[in-house]
């Protein structure tokens, strides 16, 4: 009799064991978990405390698990786990930086793995603060060329030249009047918000937005502007916003820029006052195949003679746009000219597209 007593009490003594060693473990990972020990520290990397307790659903919940004979007790604490952990460990998707924000306060700037609507997982750049933007973070950059940096190609759509040493992109010189394009996008993500910049250069004697001059349309889908087009959708397209190169900046004609002081150009109605528009030439030096360098459109700077309402804006070189409707269009860059080279060229080595 005492040795069964014996028996029972060491059966009882060895699951009181296993299970007290279980909940030890348990115990360092939720630790481990709040920042007080390494986060895989455990059997598994993602441990199973965290493969189970890093879904929100499982708050407050208790499992238990038969492996090779010895039982594992998982407690979930009835709060969420902190999400930048079970991120990291790869437990949860977030869909757009905005989310990664929502649930990671204090998430900083760079890049982060966001899940598509196809279930594919790519690396994007979040813009955390909108400094250039909103002033509110949660921006995903969708589109960006930057032809200063080493090895930088012009996207497809797009052709690289080299004007006055810089290697920029443009629209083929081959083509006269029209446009090319590229299409910026970030599959199935809703967005209500565009922001972003363009620096373009001058070359030649561009003729800013001519609906009523060379041959120009009031049709947004046909070339309007020396410049950039950026729109989303089709059939029509709508309109972002418009970059638009002027003649020269001591001007008041129809090819000047609409912002010039006097001016008798004006903008077609789906442009309003969308649209940043400068000069690099003025009629003293104005030739159809000179490369302006000195002057850098669309940043807000050396806005002379009649054209300093153009760079009135705050917000220049950024623009910001608040559509009517949340869309999932694509975003589509056009670069336009109503002459062909060497009349006329506005190419550019800095885009930046984000949406919201």
């Amino acid at each position: 009799m005492l040795a069964g007593n014996r028996f029972s009490l060491t059966r009882m003594s060895s699951h009181y064991f296993a299970f007290l060693l279980s909940f030890i473990v348990l115990l360092y990972e939720a630790n481990a978990s709040s920042g007080m020990g390494h986060c895989t520290t455990g059997y598994r990397t993602p441990s199973l405390y965290h493969q189970y307790c890093c879904l929100s659903a499982n708050n407050g919940k208790a499992f238990k698990m038969n492996e090779s004979n010895f039982y594992t007790y998982i407690f979930c604490p009835t709060a969420d786990l902190p999400k930048a952990l079970c991120y990291s460990l790869g437990l949860i998707n977030f869909y757009s930086c905005s989310e990664v924000l929502e649930n990671i306060p204090n998430a900083a700037s760079g890049y982060y793995s966001i899940s598509q609507s196809n279930g594919s997982i790519v690396s994007v750049y979040c813009d955390m603060e909108g400094s250039n933007c909103d002033g509110n973070g949660g921006w995903i950059r969708i589109g960006y060329i930057n032809m200063t940096e080493p090895g930088a190609t012009c996207p497809q759509g797009l052709y690289s030249y080299t004007y006055g040493g810089k290697t920029l992109c443009d629209k083929s010189q081959g083509l006269g009047n029209g446009c090319n394009s590229t299409f910026f996008s970030f599959i199935g993500l809703n967005y209500t918000k565009v922001c972003g910049q363009a620096r373009g250069y001058q070359f030649g004697a561009p003729d800013s937005i001519y609906p009523n001059s060379e041959g120009g349309t009031e049709n947004i889908d046909d070339a309007y502007v020396d410049g950039l087009s950026i729109t989303h959708g089709s059939s029509p397209r709508q309109h972002i916003w418009t970059y638009a190169v002027g003649v020269t900046a001591d001007e008041v004609s129809a090819f000047s820029c609409p912002c010039n002081n006097g001016t008798t150009a004006t903008t077609p109605s789906y442009v309003g006052n969308d649209y940043y528009c400068e000069s690099g030439a003025t009629t003293s030096n104005i030739y159809s195949d000179i490369f302006y360098s000195h002057d850098i459109m669309w940043d807000g700077q050396q806005c002379d003679y009649l054209e300093s309402p153009c760079c009135s804006n705050s917000t220049i070189p950024w623009f910001i746009k608040t559509l009517p409707q949340s869309v999932t269009d694509d975003i589509e860059l056009r670069m336009c000219s109503s002459n062909g080279y060497p009349a006329e060229a506005t190419p550019v080595d800095v885009i930046e597209i984000y949406i919201h």
